[in-house]
């Protein structure tokens, strides 16, 4: 299938352009991109760094707001009033717990990334919570956390990667100066990240405190939490992948390392967001540009090529009016035009050898009807001659008129061909004047087939025989004679047959009864006839059947010694004159 595709004319032609054009364009852009590549690592790594330090300040916002909420919740004098009763089950006590019930519970609404607020009451060791309704259960409310500061909450893994925090704030009586209770808020930091980016699958983030305890992280992060020998606040390239490293600060005076890592690619498309659009546009464009070149190649060259070479099947096939009428470059036009040159040479020439052989064809016919016009007249002036000296009467009128028929006849003037019905009746015009030399010792029997008499025959074909017949074959014999002319048709083929009882001829020794009359026997006939016939009028009948129909339509001559001859032809069968 490959060779097949590869084969064809127009494919190949697409592939040389799209590989000349796309060839040296590749090289520009990939020597453009060697030069550039310094400039796109130097944009990417200010673009990571840049969204590194969104991330982080939207990360302390975030945080910061956390904890002013606390400390407005640990500084609530209706939350201090609450821890500091002693009887909870007063009715003072109930409406200062449902007042820290909706406080806290309004917080949980209004913070989405705020899982859980508790007041713990130091005094009598109660605990008083809210929580969002996505956590399941209440969280524990017993901590080990410093005050005021973040602090991860067990173990990552055993939250189905849900990673929270706790900030705490210790609520102070001011009169006594003493701890009275605790405000706690649990932080979910999936929905934290969620508050400030969009989570990427590409992108890779981990936060963690100053212990490595994990304290959020993003994507499948493949670094060791060993340690890493870039100092905190760069940006590098590792491979395929932009480090940032950075410091977050909280409160409490402490520090966490933010880790952020992109995929270079990734970054290139952000950075540069339609380079991937120039890119498909680019390859559309050479693509297409291949098209073009292809589709102008094929418009100037292929198609005026086909065209060419579908005209010269026509001429080859013989027809020699398939000119060049295309219209294309001047090149092609100037080719078109010697094609049509050539064709009116070669038909001038193809005109010139048909009219040449034909000339030729006319000359030789003329030639052997010159040549037997006088032999059968000098017969029939020496039978008129006989008659005269004989018989001394009128009736040699007759014998003239006849005369004149077979004269006309020979002369060609109504063609060279003539109907059978017409050339036996010439026949029998001859007859009609032997018939005064020889009276009735010599008989003629036509045995015609009815259907052959419309037939076309070369004029003066039958005569020529019968002429032999009487004259070297019946005239030295001193018995009546009989002359049998008999026409049938077999196929498409018309058989004429001349049959005399004269002496008949002699043949060598080891040869055939029936012999040929064409090129190849023509000589050794001539020489077996030479004693039979005087040579000219079985010569001039081979000779215009064999100018007049080919080599393949022949002449046939059976002869026995003192029983006769026979001459039988057979031609091709028409109806008109060619």
């Amino acid at each position: 299938m490959f060779y097949h595709l590869t084969s064809r004319f127009q494919l190949r032609v697409f592939l040389y352009v799209f590989i000349a054009i796309s060839l040296p364009l590749g090289l520009v852009l990939y020597g453009g991109s060697q030069q550039f590549s310094a400039y796109i690592d130097k944009t990417v790594m200010q673009a990571v760094d840049l969204q590194h330090d969104q991330i982080i300040t939207g990360l302390q916002q975030e945080l910061r707001y956390t904890v002013e909420m606390t400390h407005r919740y640990a500084a609530d004098y209706g939350l201090i009033s609450y821890a500091k009763l002693k009887d909870s089950t007063s009715q003072e006590a109930k409406e200062w717990s449902a007042y820290a019930n909706n406080l806290l519970s309004e917080q949980t609404v209004r913070t989405r990334y705020i899982e859980q607020v508790c007041l713990t009451v130091q005094a009598t060791n109660r605990t008083l919570c809210a929580h969002n309704g996505e956590t399941n259960g209440v969280l524990a409310a017993q901590l080990k956390s410093s005050n005021k500061r973040f602090e991860p909450l067990g173990d990552d893994s055993s939250r189905n990667n849900t990673y929270l925090m706790t900030y705490s704030e210790s609520m102070i009586d001011q009169a006594s100066a003493q701890e009275i209770g605790k405000i706690t808020m649990w932080l979910n930091m999936n929905k934290v990240w969620k508050e400030f980016t969009v989570k990427s699958p590409i992108h890779r983030y981990i936060l963690m405190d100053p212990d490595q305890r994990v304290l959020y992280r993003e994507g499948d992060y493949a670094w060791e939490l060993q340690g890493v020998a870039q100092q905190v606040g760069s940006v590098y390239k590792d491979g395929t992948m932009i480090h940032s490293l950075k410091q977050v600060e909280t409160s409490g005076n402490l520090t966490w390392r933010s880790d952020y890592k992109v995929p270079l690619s990734s970054l290139r498309l952000e950075v540069f967001p339609n380079y991937r659009t120039w890119l498909i546009l680019l390859i559309t464009f050479v693509i297409a540009l291949s098209l073009g070149g292809v589709l102008l190649f094929i418009s100037a060259v292929t198609k005026p090529l086909y065209v060419l070479k579908a005209l010269m099947n026509r001429a080859e096939r013989g027809d020699l009016r398939a000119y060049w009428t295309f219209k294309s470059s001047d090149a092609w036009t100037q080719i078109g035009e010697s094609y049509n040159q050539m064709l009116n040479r070669l038909e001038d020439l193809i005109k010139q050898v048909k009219r040449e052989e034909s000339l030729k064809k006319e000359a030789e016919m003329e030639a052997l009807h010159y040549q037997l016009n006088p032999h059968f007249l000098y017969n029939t002036l020496n039978t008129i001659k006989w008659v005269a000296k004989i018989h001394k009467t009128p009736q040699i009128s007759e014998v003239v008129s006849a005369l004149v028929r077979l004269l006309q006849a020979s002369l060609g003037k109504k063609g060279d061909f003539i109907t059978l019905r017409d050339e036996i009746g010439l026949t029998h015009d001859y007859m009609e004047i032997q018939r005064f030399r020889y009276g009735d010792r010599i008989r003629i029997d036509m045995q015609v087939d009815d259907i052959t008499l419309g037939c076309l025959v070369p004029r003066m074909l039958l005569q020529p025989l019968v002429e032999n017949a009487i004259i070297h074959g019946i005239g030295p014999t001193k018995r009546e004679g009989m002359i049998t002319i008999r026409t049938w048709l077999d196929r498409d083929l018309l058989f004429c047959q001349v049959e005399d009882n004269g002496v008949g001829m002699q043949v060598e020794e080891g040869s055939s009864a029936w012999m040929v009359m064409d090129a190849a026997q023509g000589v050794q006939a001539e020489r077996m006839l030479k004693e039979r016939m005087s040579g000219v009028g079985i010569s001039h009948i081979r000779e215009k059947i064999k100018l007049i129909y080919g080599p393949e339509y022949k002449m046939h001559i059976s002869s026995k010694p003192g029983e006769g001859t026979t001459v039988r032809m057979f031609l091709p069968t028409h109806q008109g004159e060619e």
